[in-house]
């Protein structure tokens, strides 16, 4: 996994840019078809919740025979992954946690997007089963998005709008706009799997730092019969997203340490039968975290680290280290019959412990109301048949490349896959308006785009459904404007977002059939209440705009579709007197100031209904 963003001066100059400046990342693979369709059919056929026949090995995989039972047969797990001695650890052991990836690891293997998800189900039933109709049909639920009680575990009481609110049975309050798009960025990050959250909350779970009603575990530290619900899925999901916001823990996990070191650290801390930390591994191929719990010594400066790799449900993998050449190796893949991926010293890779106190910590919140930390930048996950086909560039508002001394870019540590490829993270420094650039060469998929801009009480966020070969795209990041511009003919959605100390506001504009070139503007003037949608069309232009309110005691939304814009005029919106049930106040201004107003209609559920494509959720398109 190569991760980073170049800024390129020549960048707009060249046939296919992304070729000089992309970054190749990897993420997890997906079962294929017709390897689904067989396991699943042997499922169905033994059943789910089948005690295993006789004992399990008493070894590093399962530590004697289990409390629980196996909620899947065992001979599933051996069908996908092979034996349980398959990449065992070898040697003596030296220092031992406990732990075991049966009974304490996770009952299904590490997921991304929503699909693999569904996938999951239908080979290991779990949360509920689903069937190839229902896959094919696209007829299953997904996992539900990060709630306010999980966000107030990772960040605090500030993504509520009224912490006074909170209710004291459920621990959920009313979400601020931020709060709820730093959900939906979280989300989108993990389509690349979750293997962060699943080593961290495997080890918490077991050291008793976490309860097992907030994993939805059996009991303490017993895991196997997990049933995979809202419970483990909040938990995994928002464990994932501490990397996003724990400002020192990626550096730290990219920059690496001494695998000799490393082994001596453990050897110190696993014999207190705890798992203290998630071992990450990070190189060319991508990143990827997992669960150290017990050292082997093979012997002439040899050592085995035990690990529960979460992509290999109830199996122990071993990470070999060389203590005469301070070196490791480390292999790893979903299953027998994917690509496997090697981590070692040889091919430049990395190799470090998080600390799972760190991970459990409250995180800086980069977009509860306060002072201005910076900008959080992160981006949709890209198909790999795309991924050396696109460069991302931060630039000056004047076009310039962006100084690299202002910004940190990140890479998210995901397992690899052939499907999708995760992009980086990028923080950029307080007080810094800047516009990103993203250029596309030669596409071999269908390339949608999402651009998360999250700072404290203000954010911004841009969608494009179709980015088109050989195209380069410009987004303004500002504190009270947005801009977009494009090479080719496109449909923008450009959203921000304000979450003042009572109301939170978001404003959305949409123009349809973008012609190429043409640049956009949202002006927001936040104190007067006032928002102009402007562009350098030289023709007229359809517009959607809409404007949200949120407060403790509702919300209401206003939209205007398909509103016709002359040339060189703009569309001005003023809420300053709008509620629920008084509109704001409208006009298409002409170049000469002459007004035409125009009318906004509430949003409703039938109106939602009716105009789905092109109507706004709190967050998002709906």
């Amino acid at each position: 996994m190569i991760i980073a963003i170049r800024s390129c001066n020549s960048w707009r100059k060249r046939q296919s840019p992304a070729r000089a400046c992309g970054y190749i990342l990897h993420m997890r693979p997906r079962l294929q078809r017709s390897m689904i369709m067989a396991i699943s059919l042997s499922v169905i056929l033994v059943g789910i919740a089948v005690p295993a026949s006789g004992s399990p090995d008493t070894n590093l995989a399962s530590g004697g025979k289990p409390p629980g039972g196996w909620i899947v047969d065992p001979s599933v797990y051996q069908s996908i992954f092979g034996g349980v001695g398959v990449g065992a650890p070898q040697g003596r052991v030296v220092a031992d946690s406990g732990f075991r990836p049966y009974p304490h690891g996770f009952p299904m293997p590490n997921w991304g997007t929503n699909l693999d998800f569904a996938q999951n189900a239908l080979v290991y039933g779990m949360p509920t089963r689903v069937t190839l109709e229902q896959l094919d049909g696209d007829k299953y639920q997904s996992p539900a998005p990060l709630n306010a009680l999980s966000l107030r575990r990772s960040l605090g009481n500030g993504v509520c709008r009224d912490p006074r609110s909170i209710d004291p049975k459920t621990g959920k309050c009313d979400l601020i706009l931020g709060a709820e798009l730093l959900a939906q960025m979280i989300e989108t990050g993990a389509q690349g799997g979750h293997c962060f959250g699943l080593a961290a909350a495997a080890a918490a779970l077991y050291n008793g730092q976490l309860p097992a009603n907030q994993v939805g575990a059996s009991g303490l530290g017993i895991n196997a019969a997990n049933p995979m619900g809202d419970p483990a899925i909040q938990t995994i999901t928002r464990l994932f997203g501490a990397q996003f916001l724990a400002p020192d823990l990626l550096p730290a996990a990219v920059a690496g340490q001494s695998p000799t070191e490393l082994v001596e650290t453990l050897k110190r801390t696993l014999p207190g039968g705890t798992v203290p930390f998630v071992l990450t591994v990070f190189g060319e191929s991508g990143g990827h975290a997992i669960t150290p719990y017990a050292v082997l010594d093979r012997g002439n400066g040899l050592y085995d680290i035990a690990v529960y790799d979460n992509n290999f449900p109830f199996r122990a993998l071993a990470v070999t280290v060389d203590t005469n050449t301070d070196s490791f190796l480390y292999t790893s893949a979903v299953n027998p019959n994917s690509a496997s991926y090697t981590w070692s010293t040889a091919n430049k890779s990395t190799i470090a412990l998080v600390d799972i106190d760190d991970v459990l910590a409250q995180q800086p919140c980069p977009v509860c109301r306060g002072k201005d930390q910076g900008t959080l930048l992160a981006f949709s996950s890209f198909p790999s048949a795309n991924a050396e086909e696109i460069t991302i560039v931060l630039l000056t508002p004047e076009g310039q490349p962006l100084a690299s001394d202002l910004y940190r870019t990140l890479q998210p540590l995901n397992p690899p896959t052939e499907s999708q490829q995760s992009a980086p993270l990028i923080f950029v420094d307080p007080g810094v308006d800047f516009l990103v650039g993203v250029a596309a060469g030669k596409l071999a998929a269908s390339q949608p785009i999402e651009v998360y801009a999250l700072s404290n009480g203000a954010s911004s966020y841009l969608l494009l459904e179709e980015v088109t070969s050989d195209s380069t795209i410009v987004f303004g990041v500002g504190e009270d404007a947005a801009t977009f511009q494009s090479t080719k003919a496109s449909s923008p959605r450009i959203q921000q977002l304000y979450d003042g100390r009572t109301t939170s506001y978001d404003v959305n504009g949409h123009p349809l059939l973008l012609p190429k070139e043409v640049k956009v503007n949202q002006d927001w003037d936040r104190s007067a209440k006032k928002v102009r949608y402007s562009s350098s069309a030289k023709r007229t232009l359809s517009w959607n705009v809409q404007v949200t309110g949120v407060r403790d005691s509702g919300e209401a939304s206003w939209v205007a579709l398909r509103v016709p814009v002359p040339a060189a005029a703009e569309i001005l919106v003023d809420y300053s007197r709008a509620s629920a049930t008084t509109a704001p106040l409208a006009w298409v201004v002409a170049k000469d100031k002459t007004r035409t107003p125009m009318r906004m209609q509430r949003v409703t559920d039938s109106l939602l209904d009716q105009y789905r494509d092109q109507l706004y959720a709190v967050q998002g398109p709906s």
